[in-house]
């Protein structure tokens, strides 16, 4: 299977508004110019108006988030009873290799379903396909996003990293880390980067699957399930030490303080989103543009310097895991 990108990612949230308003004014990206499946008008018709007006906000409530030339990376759905993970979406290159990894999936005894022409036009793509990973998180490959090329942060002088290398990076905390380890390297054919071992065979396992050191990473933290982290990557140090400002002056919770991973050489600080797991800004990420001369490696520690409470912050976020999935039980 030939996955391209980390594409997009949805989540719940029981106000998106706040998700607008953190994403806006604390990490600099752009509410979607228009909300996936609305009408763009003829090109070029000067008195043509998208219905959301360039606010991000769909009717039912959702907001979108753009930060590159995609129409949008970042779908926060209304819903009060899940705060998780609603749709990870992968990128292949065209209908052929969306067929291909159809059939793929299927093979490996993987339940795989059709997107629906609605879902795909609610997605803003050309077709997709739904099936879930052994950790639960629901995943969908498709082809042919709409591209809007009109970004422009908020935040002066800030740019993502991100177009063809995805919108950044996931950190998903996974129970059954082996299985789900396997699904993604074994049959949707991510690569494994490098790895950090804990005590009592906990740890970290970084994946790619383009140049980009790791699109998805995964963590077994004792038996939490559920996102820990999102990772979006700026142009610059001096990108994130202007949002390190905007989050002091904002007053947002800190997790894990300014520092520098030792594996992808990652400068970077965490904090706390709206929905209680971390989110990181980062820039100076290592590419790897030649897998055959990459050797995956084991680390014993996380960072050259700082990061002070990160692991303080993986078994908080690990906790409040299990605690939703106590009450969901």
């Amino acid at each position: 299977m030939e996955i391209k990108s980390l594409g997009y990612i949805g989540f719940g949230a029981k106000n998106p508004l706040e998700w607008l308003e953190f994403g806006t004014e604390i990490l600099g990206m752009m509410p979607a110019r228009a909300v996936p499946g609305e009408s763009w008008g003829f090109p070029q018709d000067p008195n043509f108006k998208i219905a959301s007006g360039g606010k991000g906000i769909a009717d039912d409530g959702s907001v979108y988030l753009k930060l590159d030339e995609y129409q949008w990376r970042i779908g926060i759905h209304q819903d009060d009873a899940n705060h998780g993970i609603l749709y990870i979406g992968f990128e292949v290159d065209n209908v052929s290799k969306l067929s291909e990894a159809k059939e793929h999936l299927i093979s490996n005894k993987i339940d795989v379903l059709d997107g629906s022409s609605e879902e795909a036009q609610a997605r803003g793509v050309g077709g997709l396909i739904k099936f879930s990973d052994p950790s639960g998180n629901p995943i969908e490959i498709y082809h042919e996003p709409t591209l809007d090329y009109k970004f422009l942060s908020p935040v002066p002088n800030q740019t993502f990293v991100a177009s063809n290398l995805g919108l950044g990076h996931l950190m998903i905390l996974s129970a059954n880390r082996e299985q789900t380890y396997d699904f993604y390297t074994k049959i949707l054919g991510f690569k494994l980067t490098d790895y950090i071992s804990f005590e009592g065979g906990d740890g970290a396992w970084f994946m790619r699957c383009n140049a980009r050191h790791h699109s998805m990473a995964l963590s077994k933290f004792g038996e939490a399930n559920g996102m820990h982290h999102i990772m979006f990557q700026v142009d610059s140090i001096d990108s994130v030490g202007r949002a390190l400002d905007r989050i002091n002056a904002a007053g947002v919770k800190i997790s894990s303080t300014l520092g520098k991973h030792i594996n992808d050489l990652t400068t970077s600080v965490y904090i706390k989103g709206p929905n209680g797991w971390d989110v990181e800004i980062g820039a100076e990420t290592v590419n790897i543009h030649d897998d055959d001369k990459w050797i995956p490696k084991q680390f014993v520690e996380g960072d050259i310097w700082g990061h002070q409470g990160i692991m303080d912050s993986v078994a908080e976020v690990s906790a409040d895991l299990a605690k939703d999935n106590d009450g969901k039980n």
